[in-house]
């Protein structure tokens, strides 16, 4: 008997996986980035949802905000009124691809850029009879959209450098009026006398962080060599 049960497990584990496999729906956004200004012929742009699964699927479209914490995370509320999207939902056949024409009408001066979600989401329905005696997986696409008026930049501050363990943790202010994105990025550390130039592996952990304009982050790298914990050290970021 014991020897069957366990026959019968992998049995239904690999039928559990073989079902959600099958009904799983997939799809992709492009682009996931998007850079409008306030006004103009520039204030709009054309997102391409495609349906890669071999069954029709129903996604709705929406914008929000992005408010930035220091650990990365963000909150989001509905930004809808601010934009127009057409079509604002719609069901996509199997293999095709559905045009989503996103307008800002949000306001035409602003001081500094502005940085929004747009999402995809997959609406869990019923489109044809088979589906109901299916289990239904969905999906949720986001991307990224910024209001970007004339004449923008990043300005990041360094400060509160510290030790953690064997990480190296420190603040990065984004005081300038337009979002930084730590690409292709090296630090460095000026203290004790002497400057560490840090790149590749020595900045893995803030490599690639996006830092929105008037926000801030705690980012960390691993713990340079050579570096002495009690002094008092300054850091350049160039990306």
């Amino acid at each position: 008997m014991v020897s069957l049960m366990i026959k019968i497990i992998p049995l239904i584990i690999s039928l559990y996986f073989l079902i959600f496999t099958s009904v799983a729906s997939a799809f992709e956004l492009k682009p996931l980035y998007a850079s409008l200004t306030p006004s103009g012929a520039g204030a709009e742009k054309v997102f391409r949802v495609s349906n890669t699964s071999d069954k029709p699927i129903a996604v709705q479209f929406k914008t929000t905000t992005r408010k930035q914490h220091p650990d990365g995370t963000e909150e989001q509320s509905n930004a809808d009124d601010l934009f127009m999207i057409y079509p604002p939902q719609a069901v996509i056949p199997a293999h095709k691809t559905q045009k989503v024409r996103v307008q800002w009408l949000g306001e035409q001066n602003p001081k500094k850029e502005l940085a929004y979600r747009f999402v995809a989401e997959q609406v869990p329905v019923k489109l044809s009879k088979r589906d109901s005696t299916e289990v239904q997986m969905v999906m949720t696409l986001v991307g990224s959209i910024y209001i970007e008026p004339q004449g923008v930049n990043p300005q990041l501050d360094v400060s509160n450098i510290r030790q953690s363990g064997n990480k190296l943790i420190f603040t990065v202010r984004n005081t300038g009026t337009k979002h930084a994105m730590l690409e292709n990025l090296t630090i460095n550390l000026l203290g004790d006398g002497k400057q560490l130039e840090l790149r590749g592996k020595q900045v893995f952990g803030a490599e690639g962080k996006n830092i929105l304009a008037g926000s801030y982050r705690d980012l960390s790298i691993p713990l340079p060599q050579g570096i002495n914990p009690s002094t008092s050290w300054q850091a350049q970021l160039k990306f």
